[in-house]
C-alpha cells in the first residue's frame, strides 16, 4: 500500500484543521490529490473510500457541515494509517540485564499494564507528583517487576534530586544480585555525577549481600574520575592497608577527594591515620577532618586528641584578655576555628569538650565584648555552642552558670530553662522562673525581666504543643494537614508544676492554657469555652485547640462537644473556611445521624461563591462527612 501518499494527505488534513474547515471546499492541495486515490481505488477498495470522502469534503451543497466531513476523512484516515504500523523492534535483541543467582529469585512480571501504567509515566516524564507515585509503587513491591527494571536504573539520572536518591538508596538495590552483574557492566569509571548513583547502588547491594568488593574499589580509588574517586575512597574506611595511600590522597588539589580521604582515615585507628588528621585540624582542612568525624564513629584516642586541641584553642581564647596588645585578626581565625571544631561534638559527649563549653560561658563577658566592640559574630555564636551544648549534657552545677549568663543576656533563657525542665523538681522551676522574674518585674528592678518572662513563655510554647502534619484521606488520595497536638495529661501533670496553667490564664494566653490545661484548676474551663465562642473560626487553629484541650484533658462529652462545635459553626464569624484539620473531620463524622441535613446546608451551591461558609478543600471534607454519616445509617 502506498503509505507515502497516505502521510501526504494526512499532513493535509492536519493544515486543513488548522486552517479551519470551512476552507476545505476550494483547497487546490486536495483537490490535486483527489485524482490519485481514485486511480488507485479502482484496485484497492479501501482507496475508494478514502476517494469519495475527499469527494465529500470538496463537496460544497453535501448536506453534512465541513467540520463533520473533515472528520470523517480524518478518522477513515487515522484507521488506514494504524494498520500500516510497525510492530518489530529495530537491532539486535539483547538480555534485559537480569540473572539467577544463588539464593535469589528473579523479578516477577505478572503485573498488569494497568498497574505498570502510572509508574511508566513517572519514570517517563518529569513534573511534580512522581515521587508520591514512584514511593507508593515501591511499597506494594510494583518495581519487583523485570519490566521496570531499566527504567528503574534510567531513574538514577533523574533531574528531581529526591527521585533520583530514592532510585539510588533503595530501588535499584532490591533487585539484588541478579541486577549486580548488569550494573557493573555499564558502569563507566570515567563518568560524572550520574555514575555515582550507579556506583553507591553497586556498593548498597554488596553490603546487603555481605560480597567483598574492594578490588573493584581499589582500582576506582586510584585510576577513575574524580567524582568517582571521590565516592569509592570512602569505602575504603576500617581498611588499614589502605592507610598510606590514603594519607597521600589527603595532598591532592581535588576538595571532593581530600575530604573522602579524611573520612576513611578517621575510621582507622593506627597511629598514622590520627597523626594525619590532627595535623589538618590545624590548617584549612579542618572542615573535612570535622565532618569525617562527625559523621561516624572513630576511635577514642582520636576523640580524646581532638578534644585536647578543642581546649588549647578555648584557653588561647581566654587568655587573650590578659594580653597588652590583643589581636584581633587572630582571634577571629580562632573563632571560626572552634565555631567549625563544636560540630564534631553535637550529639556524643565529652569531659574535655564539656569543661572548655563550661569555660566559655565563665568567661561571658569578655567574649560577649569581642562580638559587640569588634564586630567578632564568631564569638557571640559560639557562646550560644556552648549553651546548646550544656543544654544537653548538663548537670546542676551546669544549670547555675547558665542561670547566671541569662541574667546577664535574656537571650540565653532558653537554654537554662529547658535545662531546669530536665532536671530540676516542677515546682522549683516554676518558683524560679515566675517567683523570681515576677517580683523583679513588679519591683522594676529592670526591664530585662519582662524580656526574660517573654522568653520563658515562648520556650515553653513548642515544648507543650507539637506542630505535626497528620495524614487525612477522603477515600482517595492522602493529604497531609499541618495541624498542632497536644502532650498527654500524665506527661504534663509529670512535667509542669499546676500553677503555670494559674498563670498562663492570668497572661490570658489561650495557646498555653490549652497546653497546660488539667482537672481540678478552677476557671480553667470557663476560660477555654469564654475563648471559643471570642475564637470561633476553624481557619485557625485556635479553636481546634481548645476543642483538644477540652476533650483530651478537661474530659468533657462528646456531646458537649457536639455542641459547642455547633455553636462555633453557627457564628457568623465562622466563614470562608478553606480546609479542616483532621480532629475537627473525625469530631464531625461522630455526630449523630440527625445532624445530616444540618451538615449539607452548609455546602455551597456554588463553590466559587464569594464568601461561602466553607469552601474549596474544606467543601469536599463536609461532603465526605455526610456521605459517611449516611452510610452509617
Amino acid at each position: 500500500m502506498s503509505t507515502a501518499l497516505l502521510q501526504e494527505l494526512y499532513q493535509e488534513t492536519r493544515r486543513l484543521y488548522i486552517a479551519g474547515s470551512e476552507l476545505a471546499v476550494e483547497d487546490i492541495r486536495l483537490r490535486k490529490l483527489l485524482p490519485r486515490f481514485q486511480q488507485l481505488g479502482e484496485k484497492a477498495p479501501i482507496f475508494k473510500r478514502l476517494g469519495d470522502s475527499i469527494e465529500n469534503v470538496l463537496d460544497e451543497n453535501n448536506d453534512n457541515s465541513s467540520s463533520e466531513r473533515l472528520q470523517n476523512l480524518t478518522l477513515l484516515l487515522s484507521s488506514v494509517l494504524h494498520t500500516q504500523g510497525n510492530t518489530t523492534v529495530t537491532g539486535t535483541l539483547k538480555p534485559l540485564g537480569m540473572e539467577q543467582q544463588p539464593h535469589s529469585s528473579l523479578p516477577i512480571t505478572s503485573y498488569s499494564y494497568r498497574k505498570l501504567a502510572p509508574v511508566v509515566q513517572a519514570l517517563s516524564t518529569t513534573g511534580g507528583g512522581r515521587h508520591e507515585v514512584i514511593e507508593q509503587a515501591f511499597k506494594e513491591g510494583i518495581f519487583q517487576d523485570a519490566r521496570l527494571m531499566p527504567l528503574a536504573i534510567q531513574g538514577l539520572y533523574d533531574p528531581y534530586s529526591e527521585i533520583a536518591e530514592l532510585m539510588t538508596r533503595q530501588i535499584v538495590p532490591s533487585y539484588g544480585l541478579a541486577i549486580l552483574s548488569y550494573l557493573r557492566d555499564i558502569f563507566d569509571p570515567q563518568g560524572d555525577k550520574k555514575e555515582v548513583r550507579k556506583l553507591i547502588a553497586i556498593h548498597t547491594i554488596a553490603q546487603e549481600h555481605q560480597l567483598d568488593l574492594m578490588d573493584l574499589y581499589s582500582e576506582l580509588s586510584r585510576s577513575a574520575s574524580d567524582e568517582i574517586r571521590a565516592t569509592t575512597i570512602r569505602f575504603l574506611v576500617g581498611h588499614e592497608e589502605y592507610v598510606p595511600e590514603l594519607i597521600q590522597w589527603t595532598k591532592e588539589k581535588k576538595k571532593n577527594v581530600r575530604a573522602s580521604a579524611y573520612y576513611a582515615l578517621a575510621g582507622s585507628s593506627s597511629n598514622e591515620a590520627i597523626a594525619c588528621l590532627l595535623e589538618a585540624s590545624k590548617g584549612k582542612d579542618l572542615e573535612y577532618v570535622v565532618d569525617a568525624v562527625r559523621d561516624q564513629e572513630v576511635s577514642t584516642d582520636l576523640e580524646d586528641q581532638l578534644a585536647t586541641a578543642f581546649a588549647k584553642d578555648v584557653e588561647q581564647a581566654i587568655q587573650s584578655q590578659h594580653q597588652e596588645s590583643i589581636d584581633y585578626k587572630a582571634l577571629e581565625k580562632l573563632a571560626e576555628r572552634l565555631l567549625l571544631f563544636g560540630k564534631m561534638w553535637t550529639h556524643s559527649p565529652h569531659e574535655t569538650v564539656h569543661q572548655s563549653y563550661q569555660d566559655i560561658l565563665k568567661h561571658y563577658t569578655y567574649l560577649y565584648n569581642l562580638s559587640a566592640s569588634n564586630q567578632i559574630t564568631d564569638w557571640r555564636n559560639l557562646l550560644w555552642d556552648a549553651a546548646s551544648y550544656i543544654e544537653h549534657k548538663g548537670s546542676p552545677k551546669d544549670l547555675e552558670l547558665l542561670y547566671e549568663v541569662s541574667e546577664k543576656d535574656a537571650d540565653f533563657v532558653p537554654s537554662a530553662f529547658r535545662l531546669s525542665i530536665q532536671i530540676l523538681p516542677p515546682e522549683q522551676v516554676y518558683d524560679h522562673y515566675v517567683g523570681g522574674i515576677v517580683s523583679q518585674m513588679k519591683a522594676k528592678i529592670n526591664k530585662e525581666a519582662k524580656k526574660r518572662l517573654a522568653k520563658v513563655i515562648s520556650t515553653m510554647r513548642p515544648m507543650l504543643l507539637e506542630n505535626a502534619y497528620e495524614g487525612f484521606s477522603l477515600g482517595h488520595q492522602e493529604q497531609h494537614i499541618y495541624t498542632q497536638r497536644i502532650l498527654p495529661l500524665a506527661e504534663v501533670e509529670q512535667q509542669w508544676d499546676k500553677r503555670w496553667l494559674e498563670f498562663a490564664m492570668k497572661q490570658d494566653d489561650v495557646e498555653l492554657v490549652a497546653g497546660l490545661a488539667r482537672p481540678g484548676v478552677a476557671g480553667v474551663e470557663e476560660f477555654l469555652r469564654q475563648k471559643l465562642q471570642d475564637n470561633p473560626e476553624f481557619r485557625n487553629r485556635t479553636a481546634t485547640l481548645i476543642l483538644r484541650a477540652l476533650e483530651e484533658r478537661l474530659g468533657i462529652s462528646k456531646e458537649e462537644k457536639r455542641q459547642l462545635m455547633w455553636q462555633a459553626i453557627d457564628d457568623r464569624r465562622n466563614s470562608n473556611s478553606y480546609m479542616f484539620e483532621p480532629y475537627i473531620i473525625n469530631s464531625f463524622l461522630e455526630f449523630p445521624a440527625e445532624d445530616i441535613e444540618r451538615l449539607e446546608a452548609l455546602l455551597p451551591e456554588n463553590r466559587e461563591a464569594k464568601i461561602p461558609k466553607f469552601r474549596g478543600y474544606a467543601a469536599e471534607q463536609l461532603e465526605y462527612v455526610v456521605y459517611k454519616l449516611k452510610g452509617m445509617k
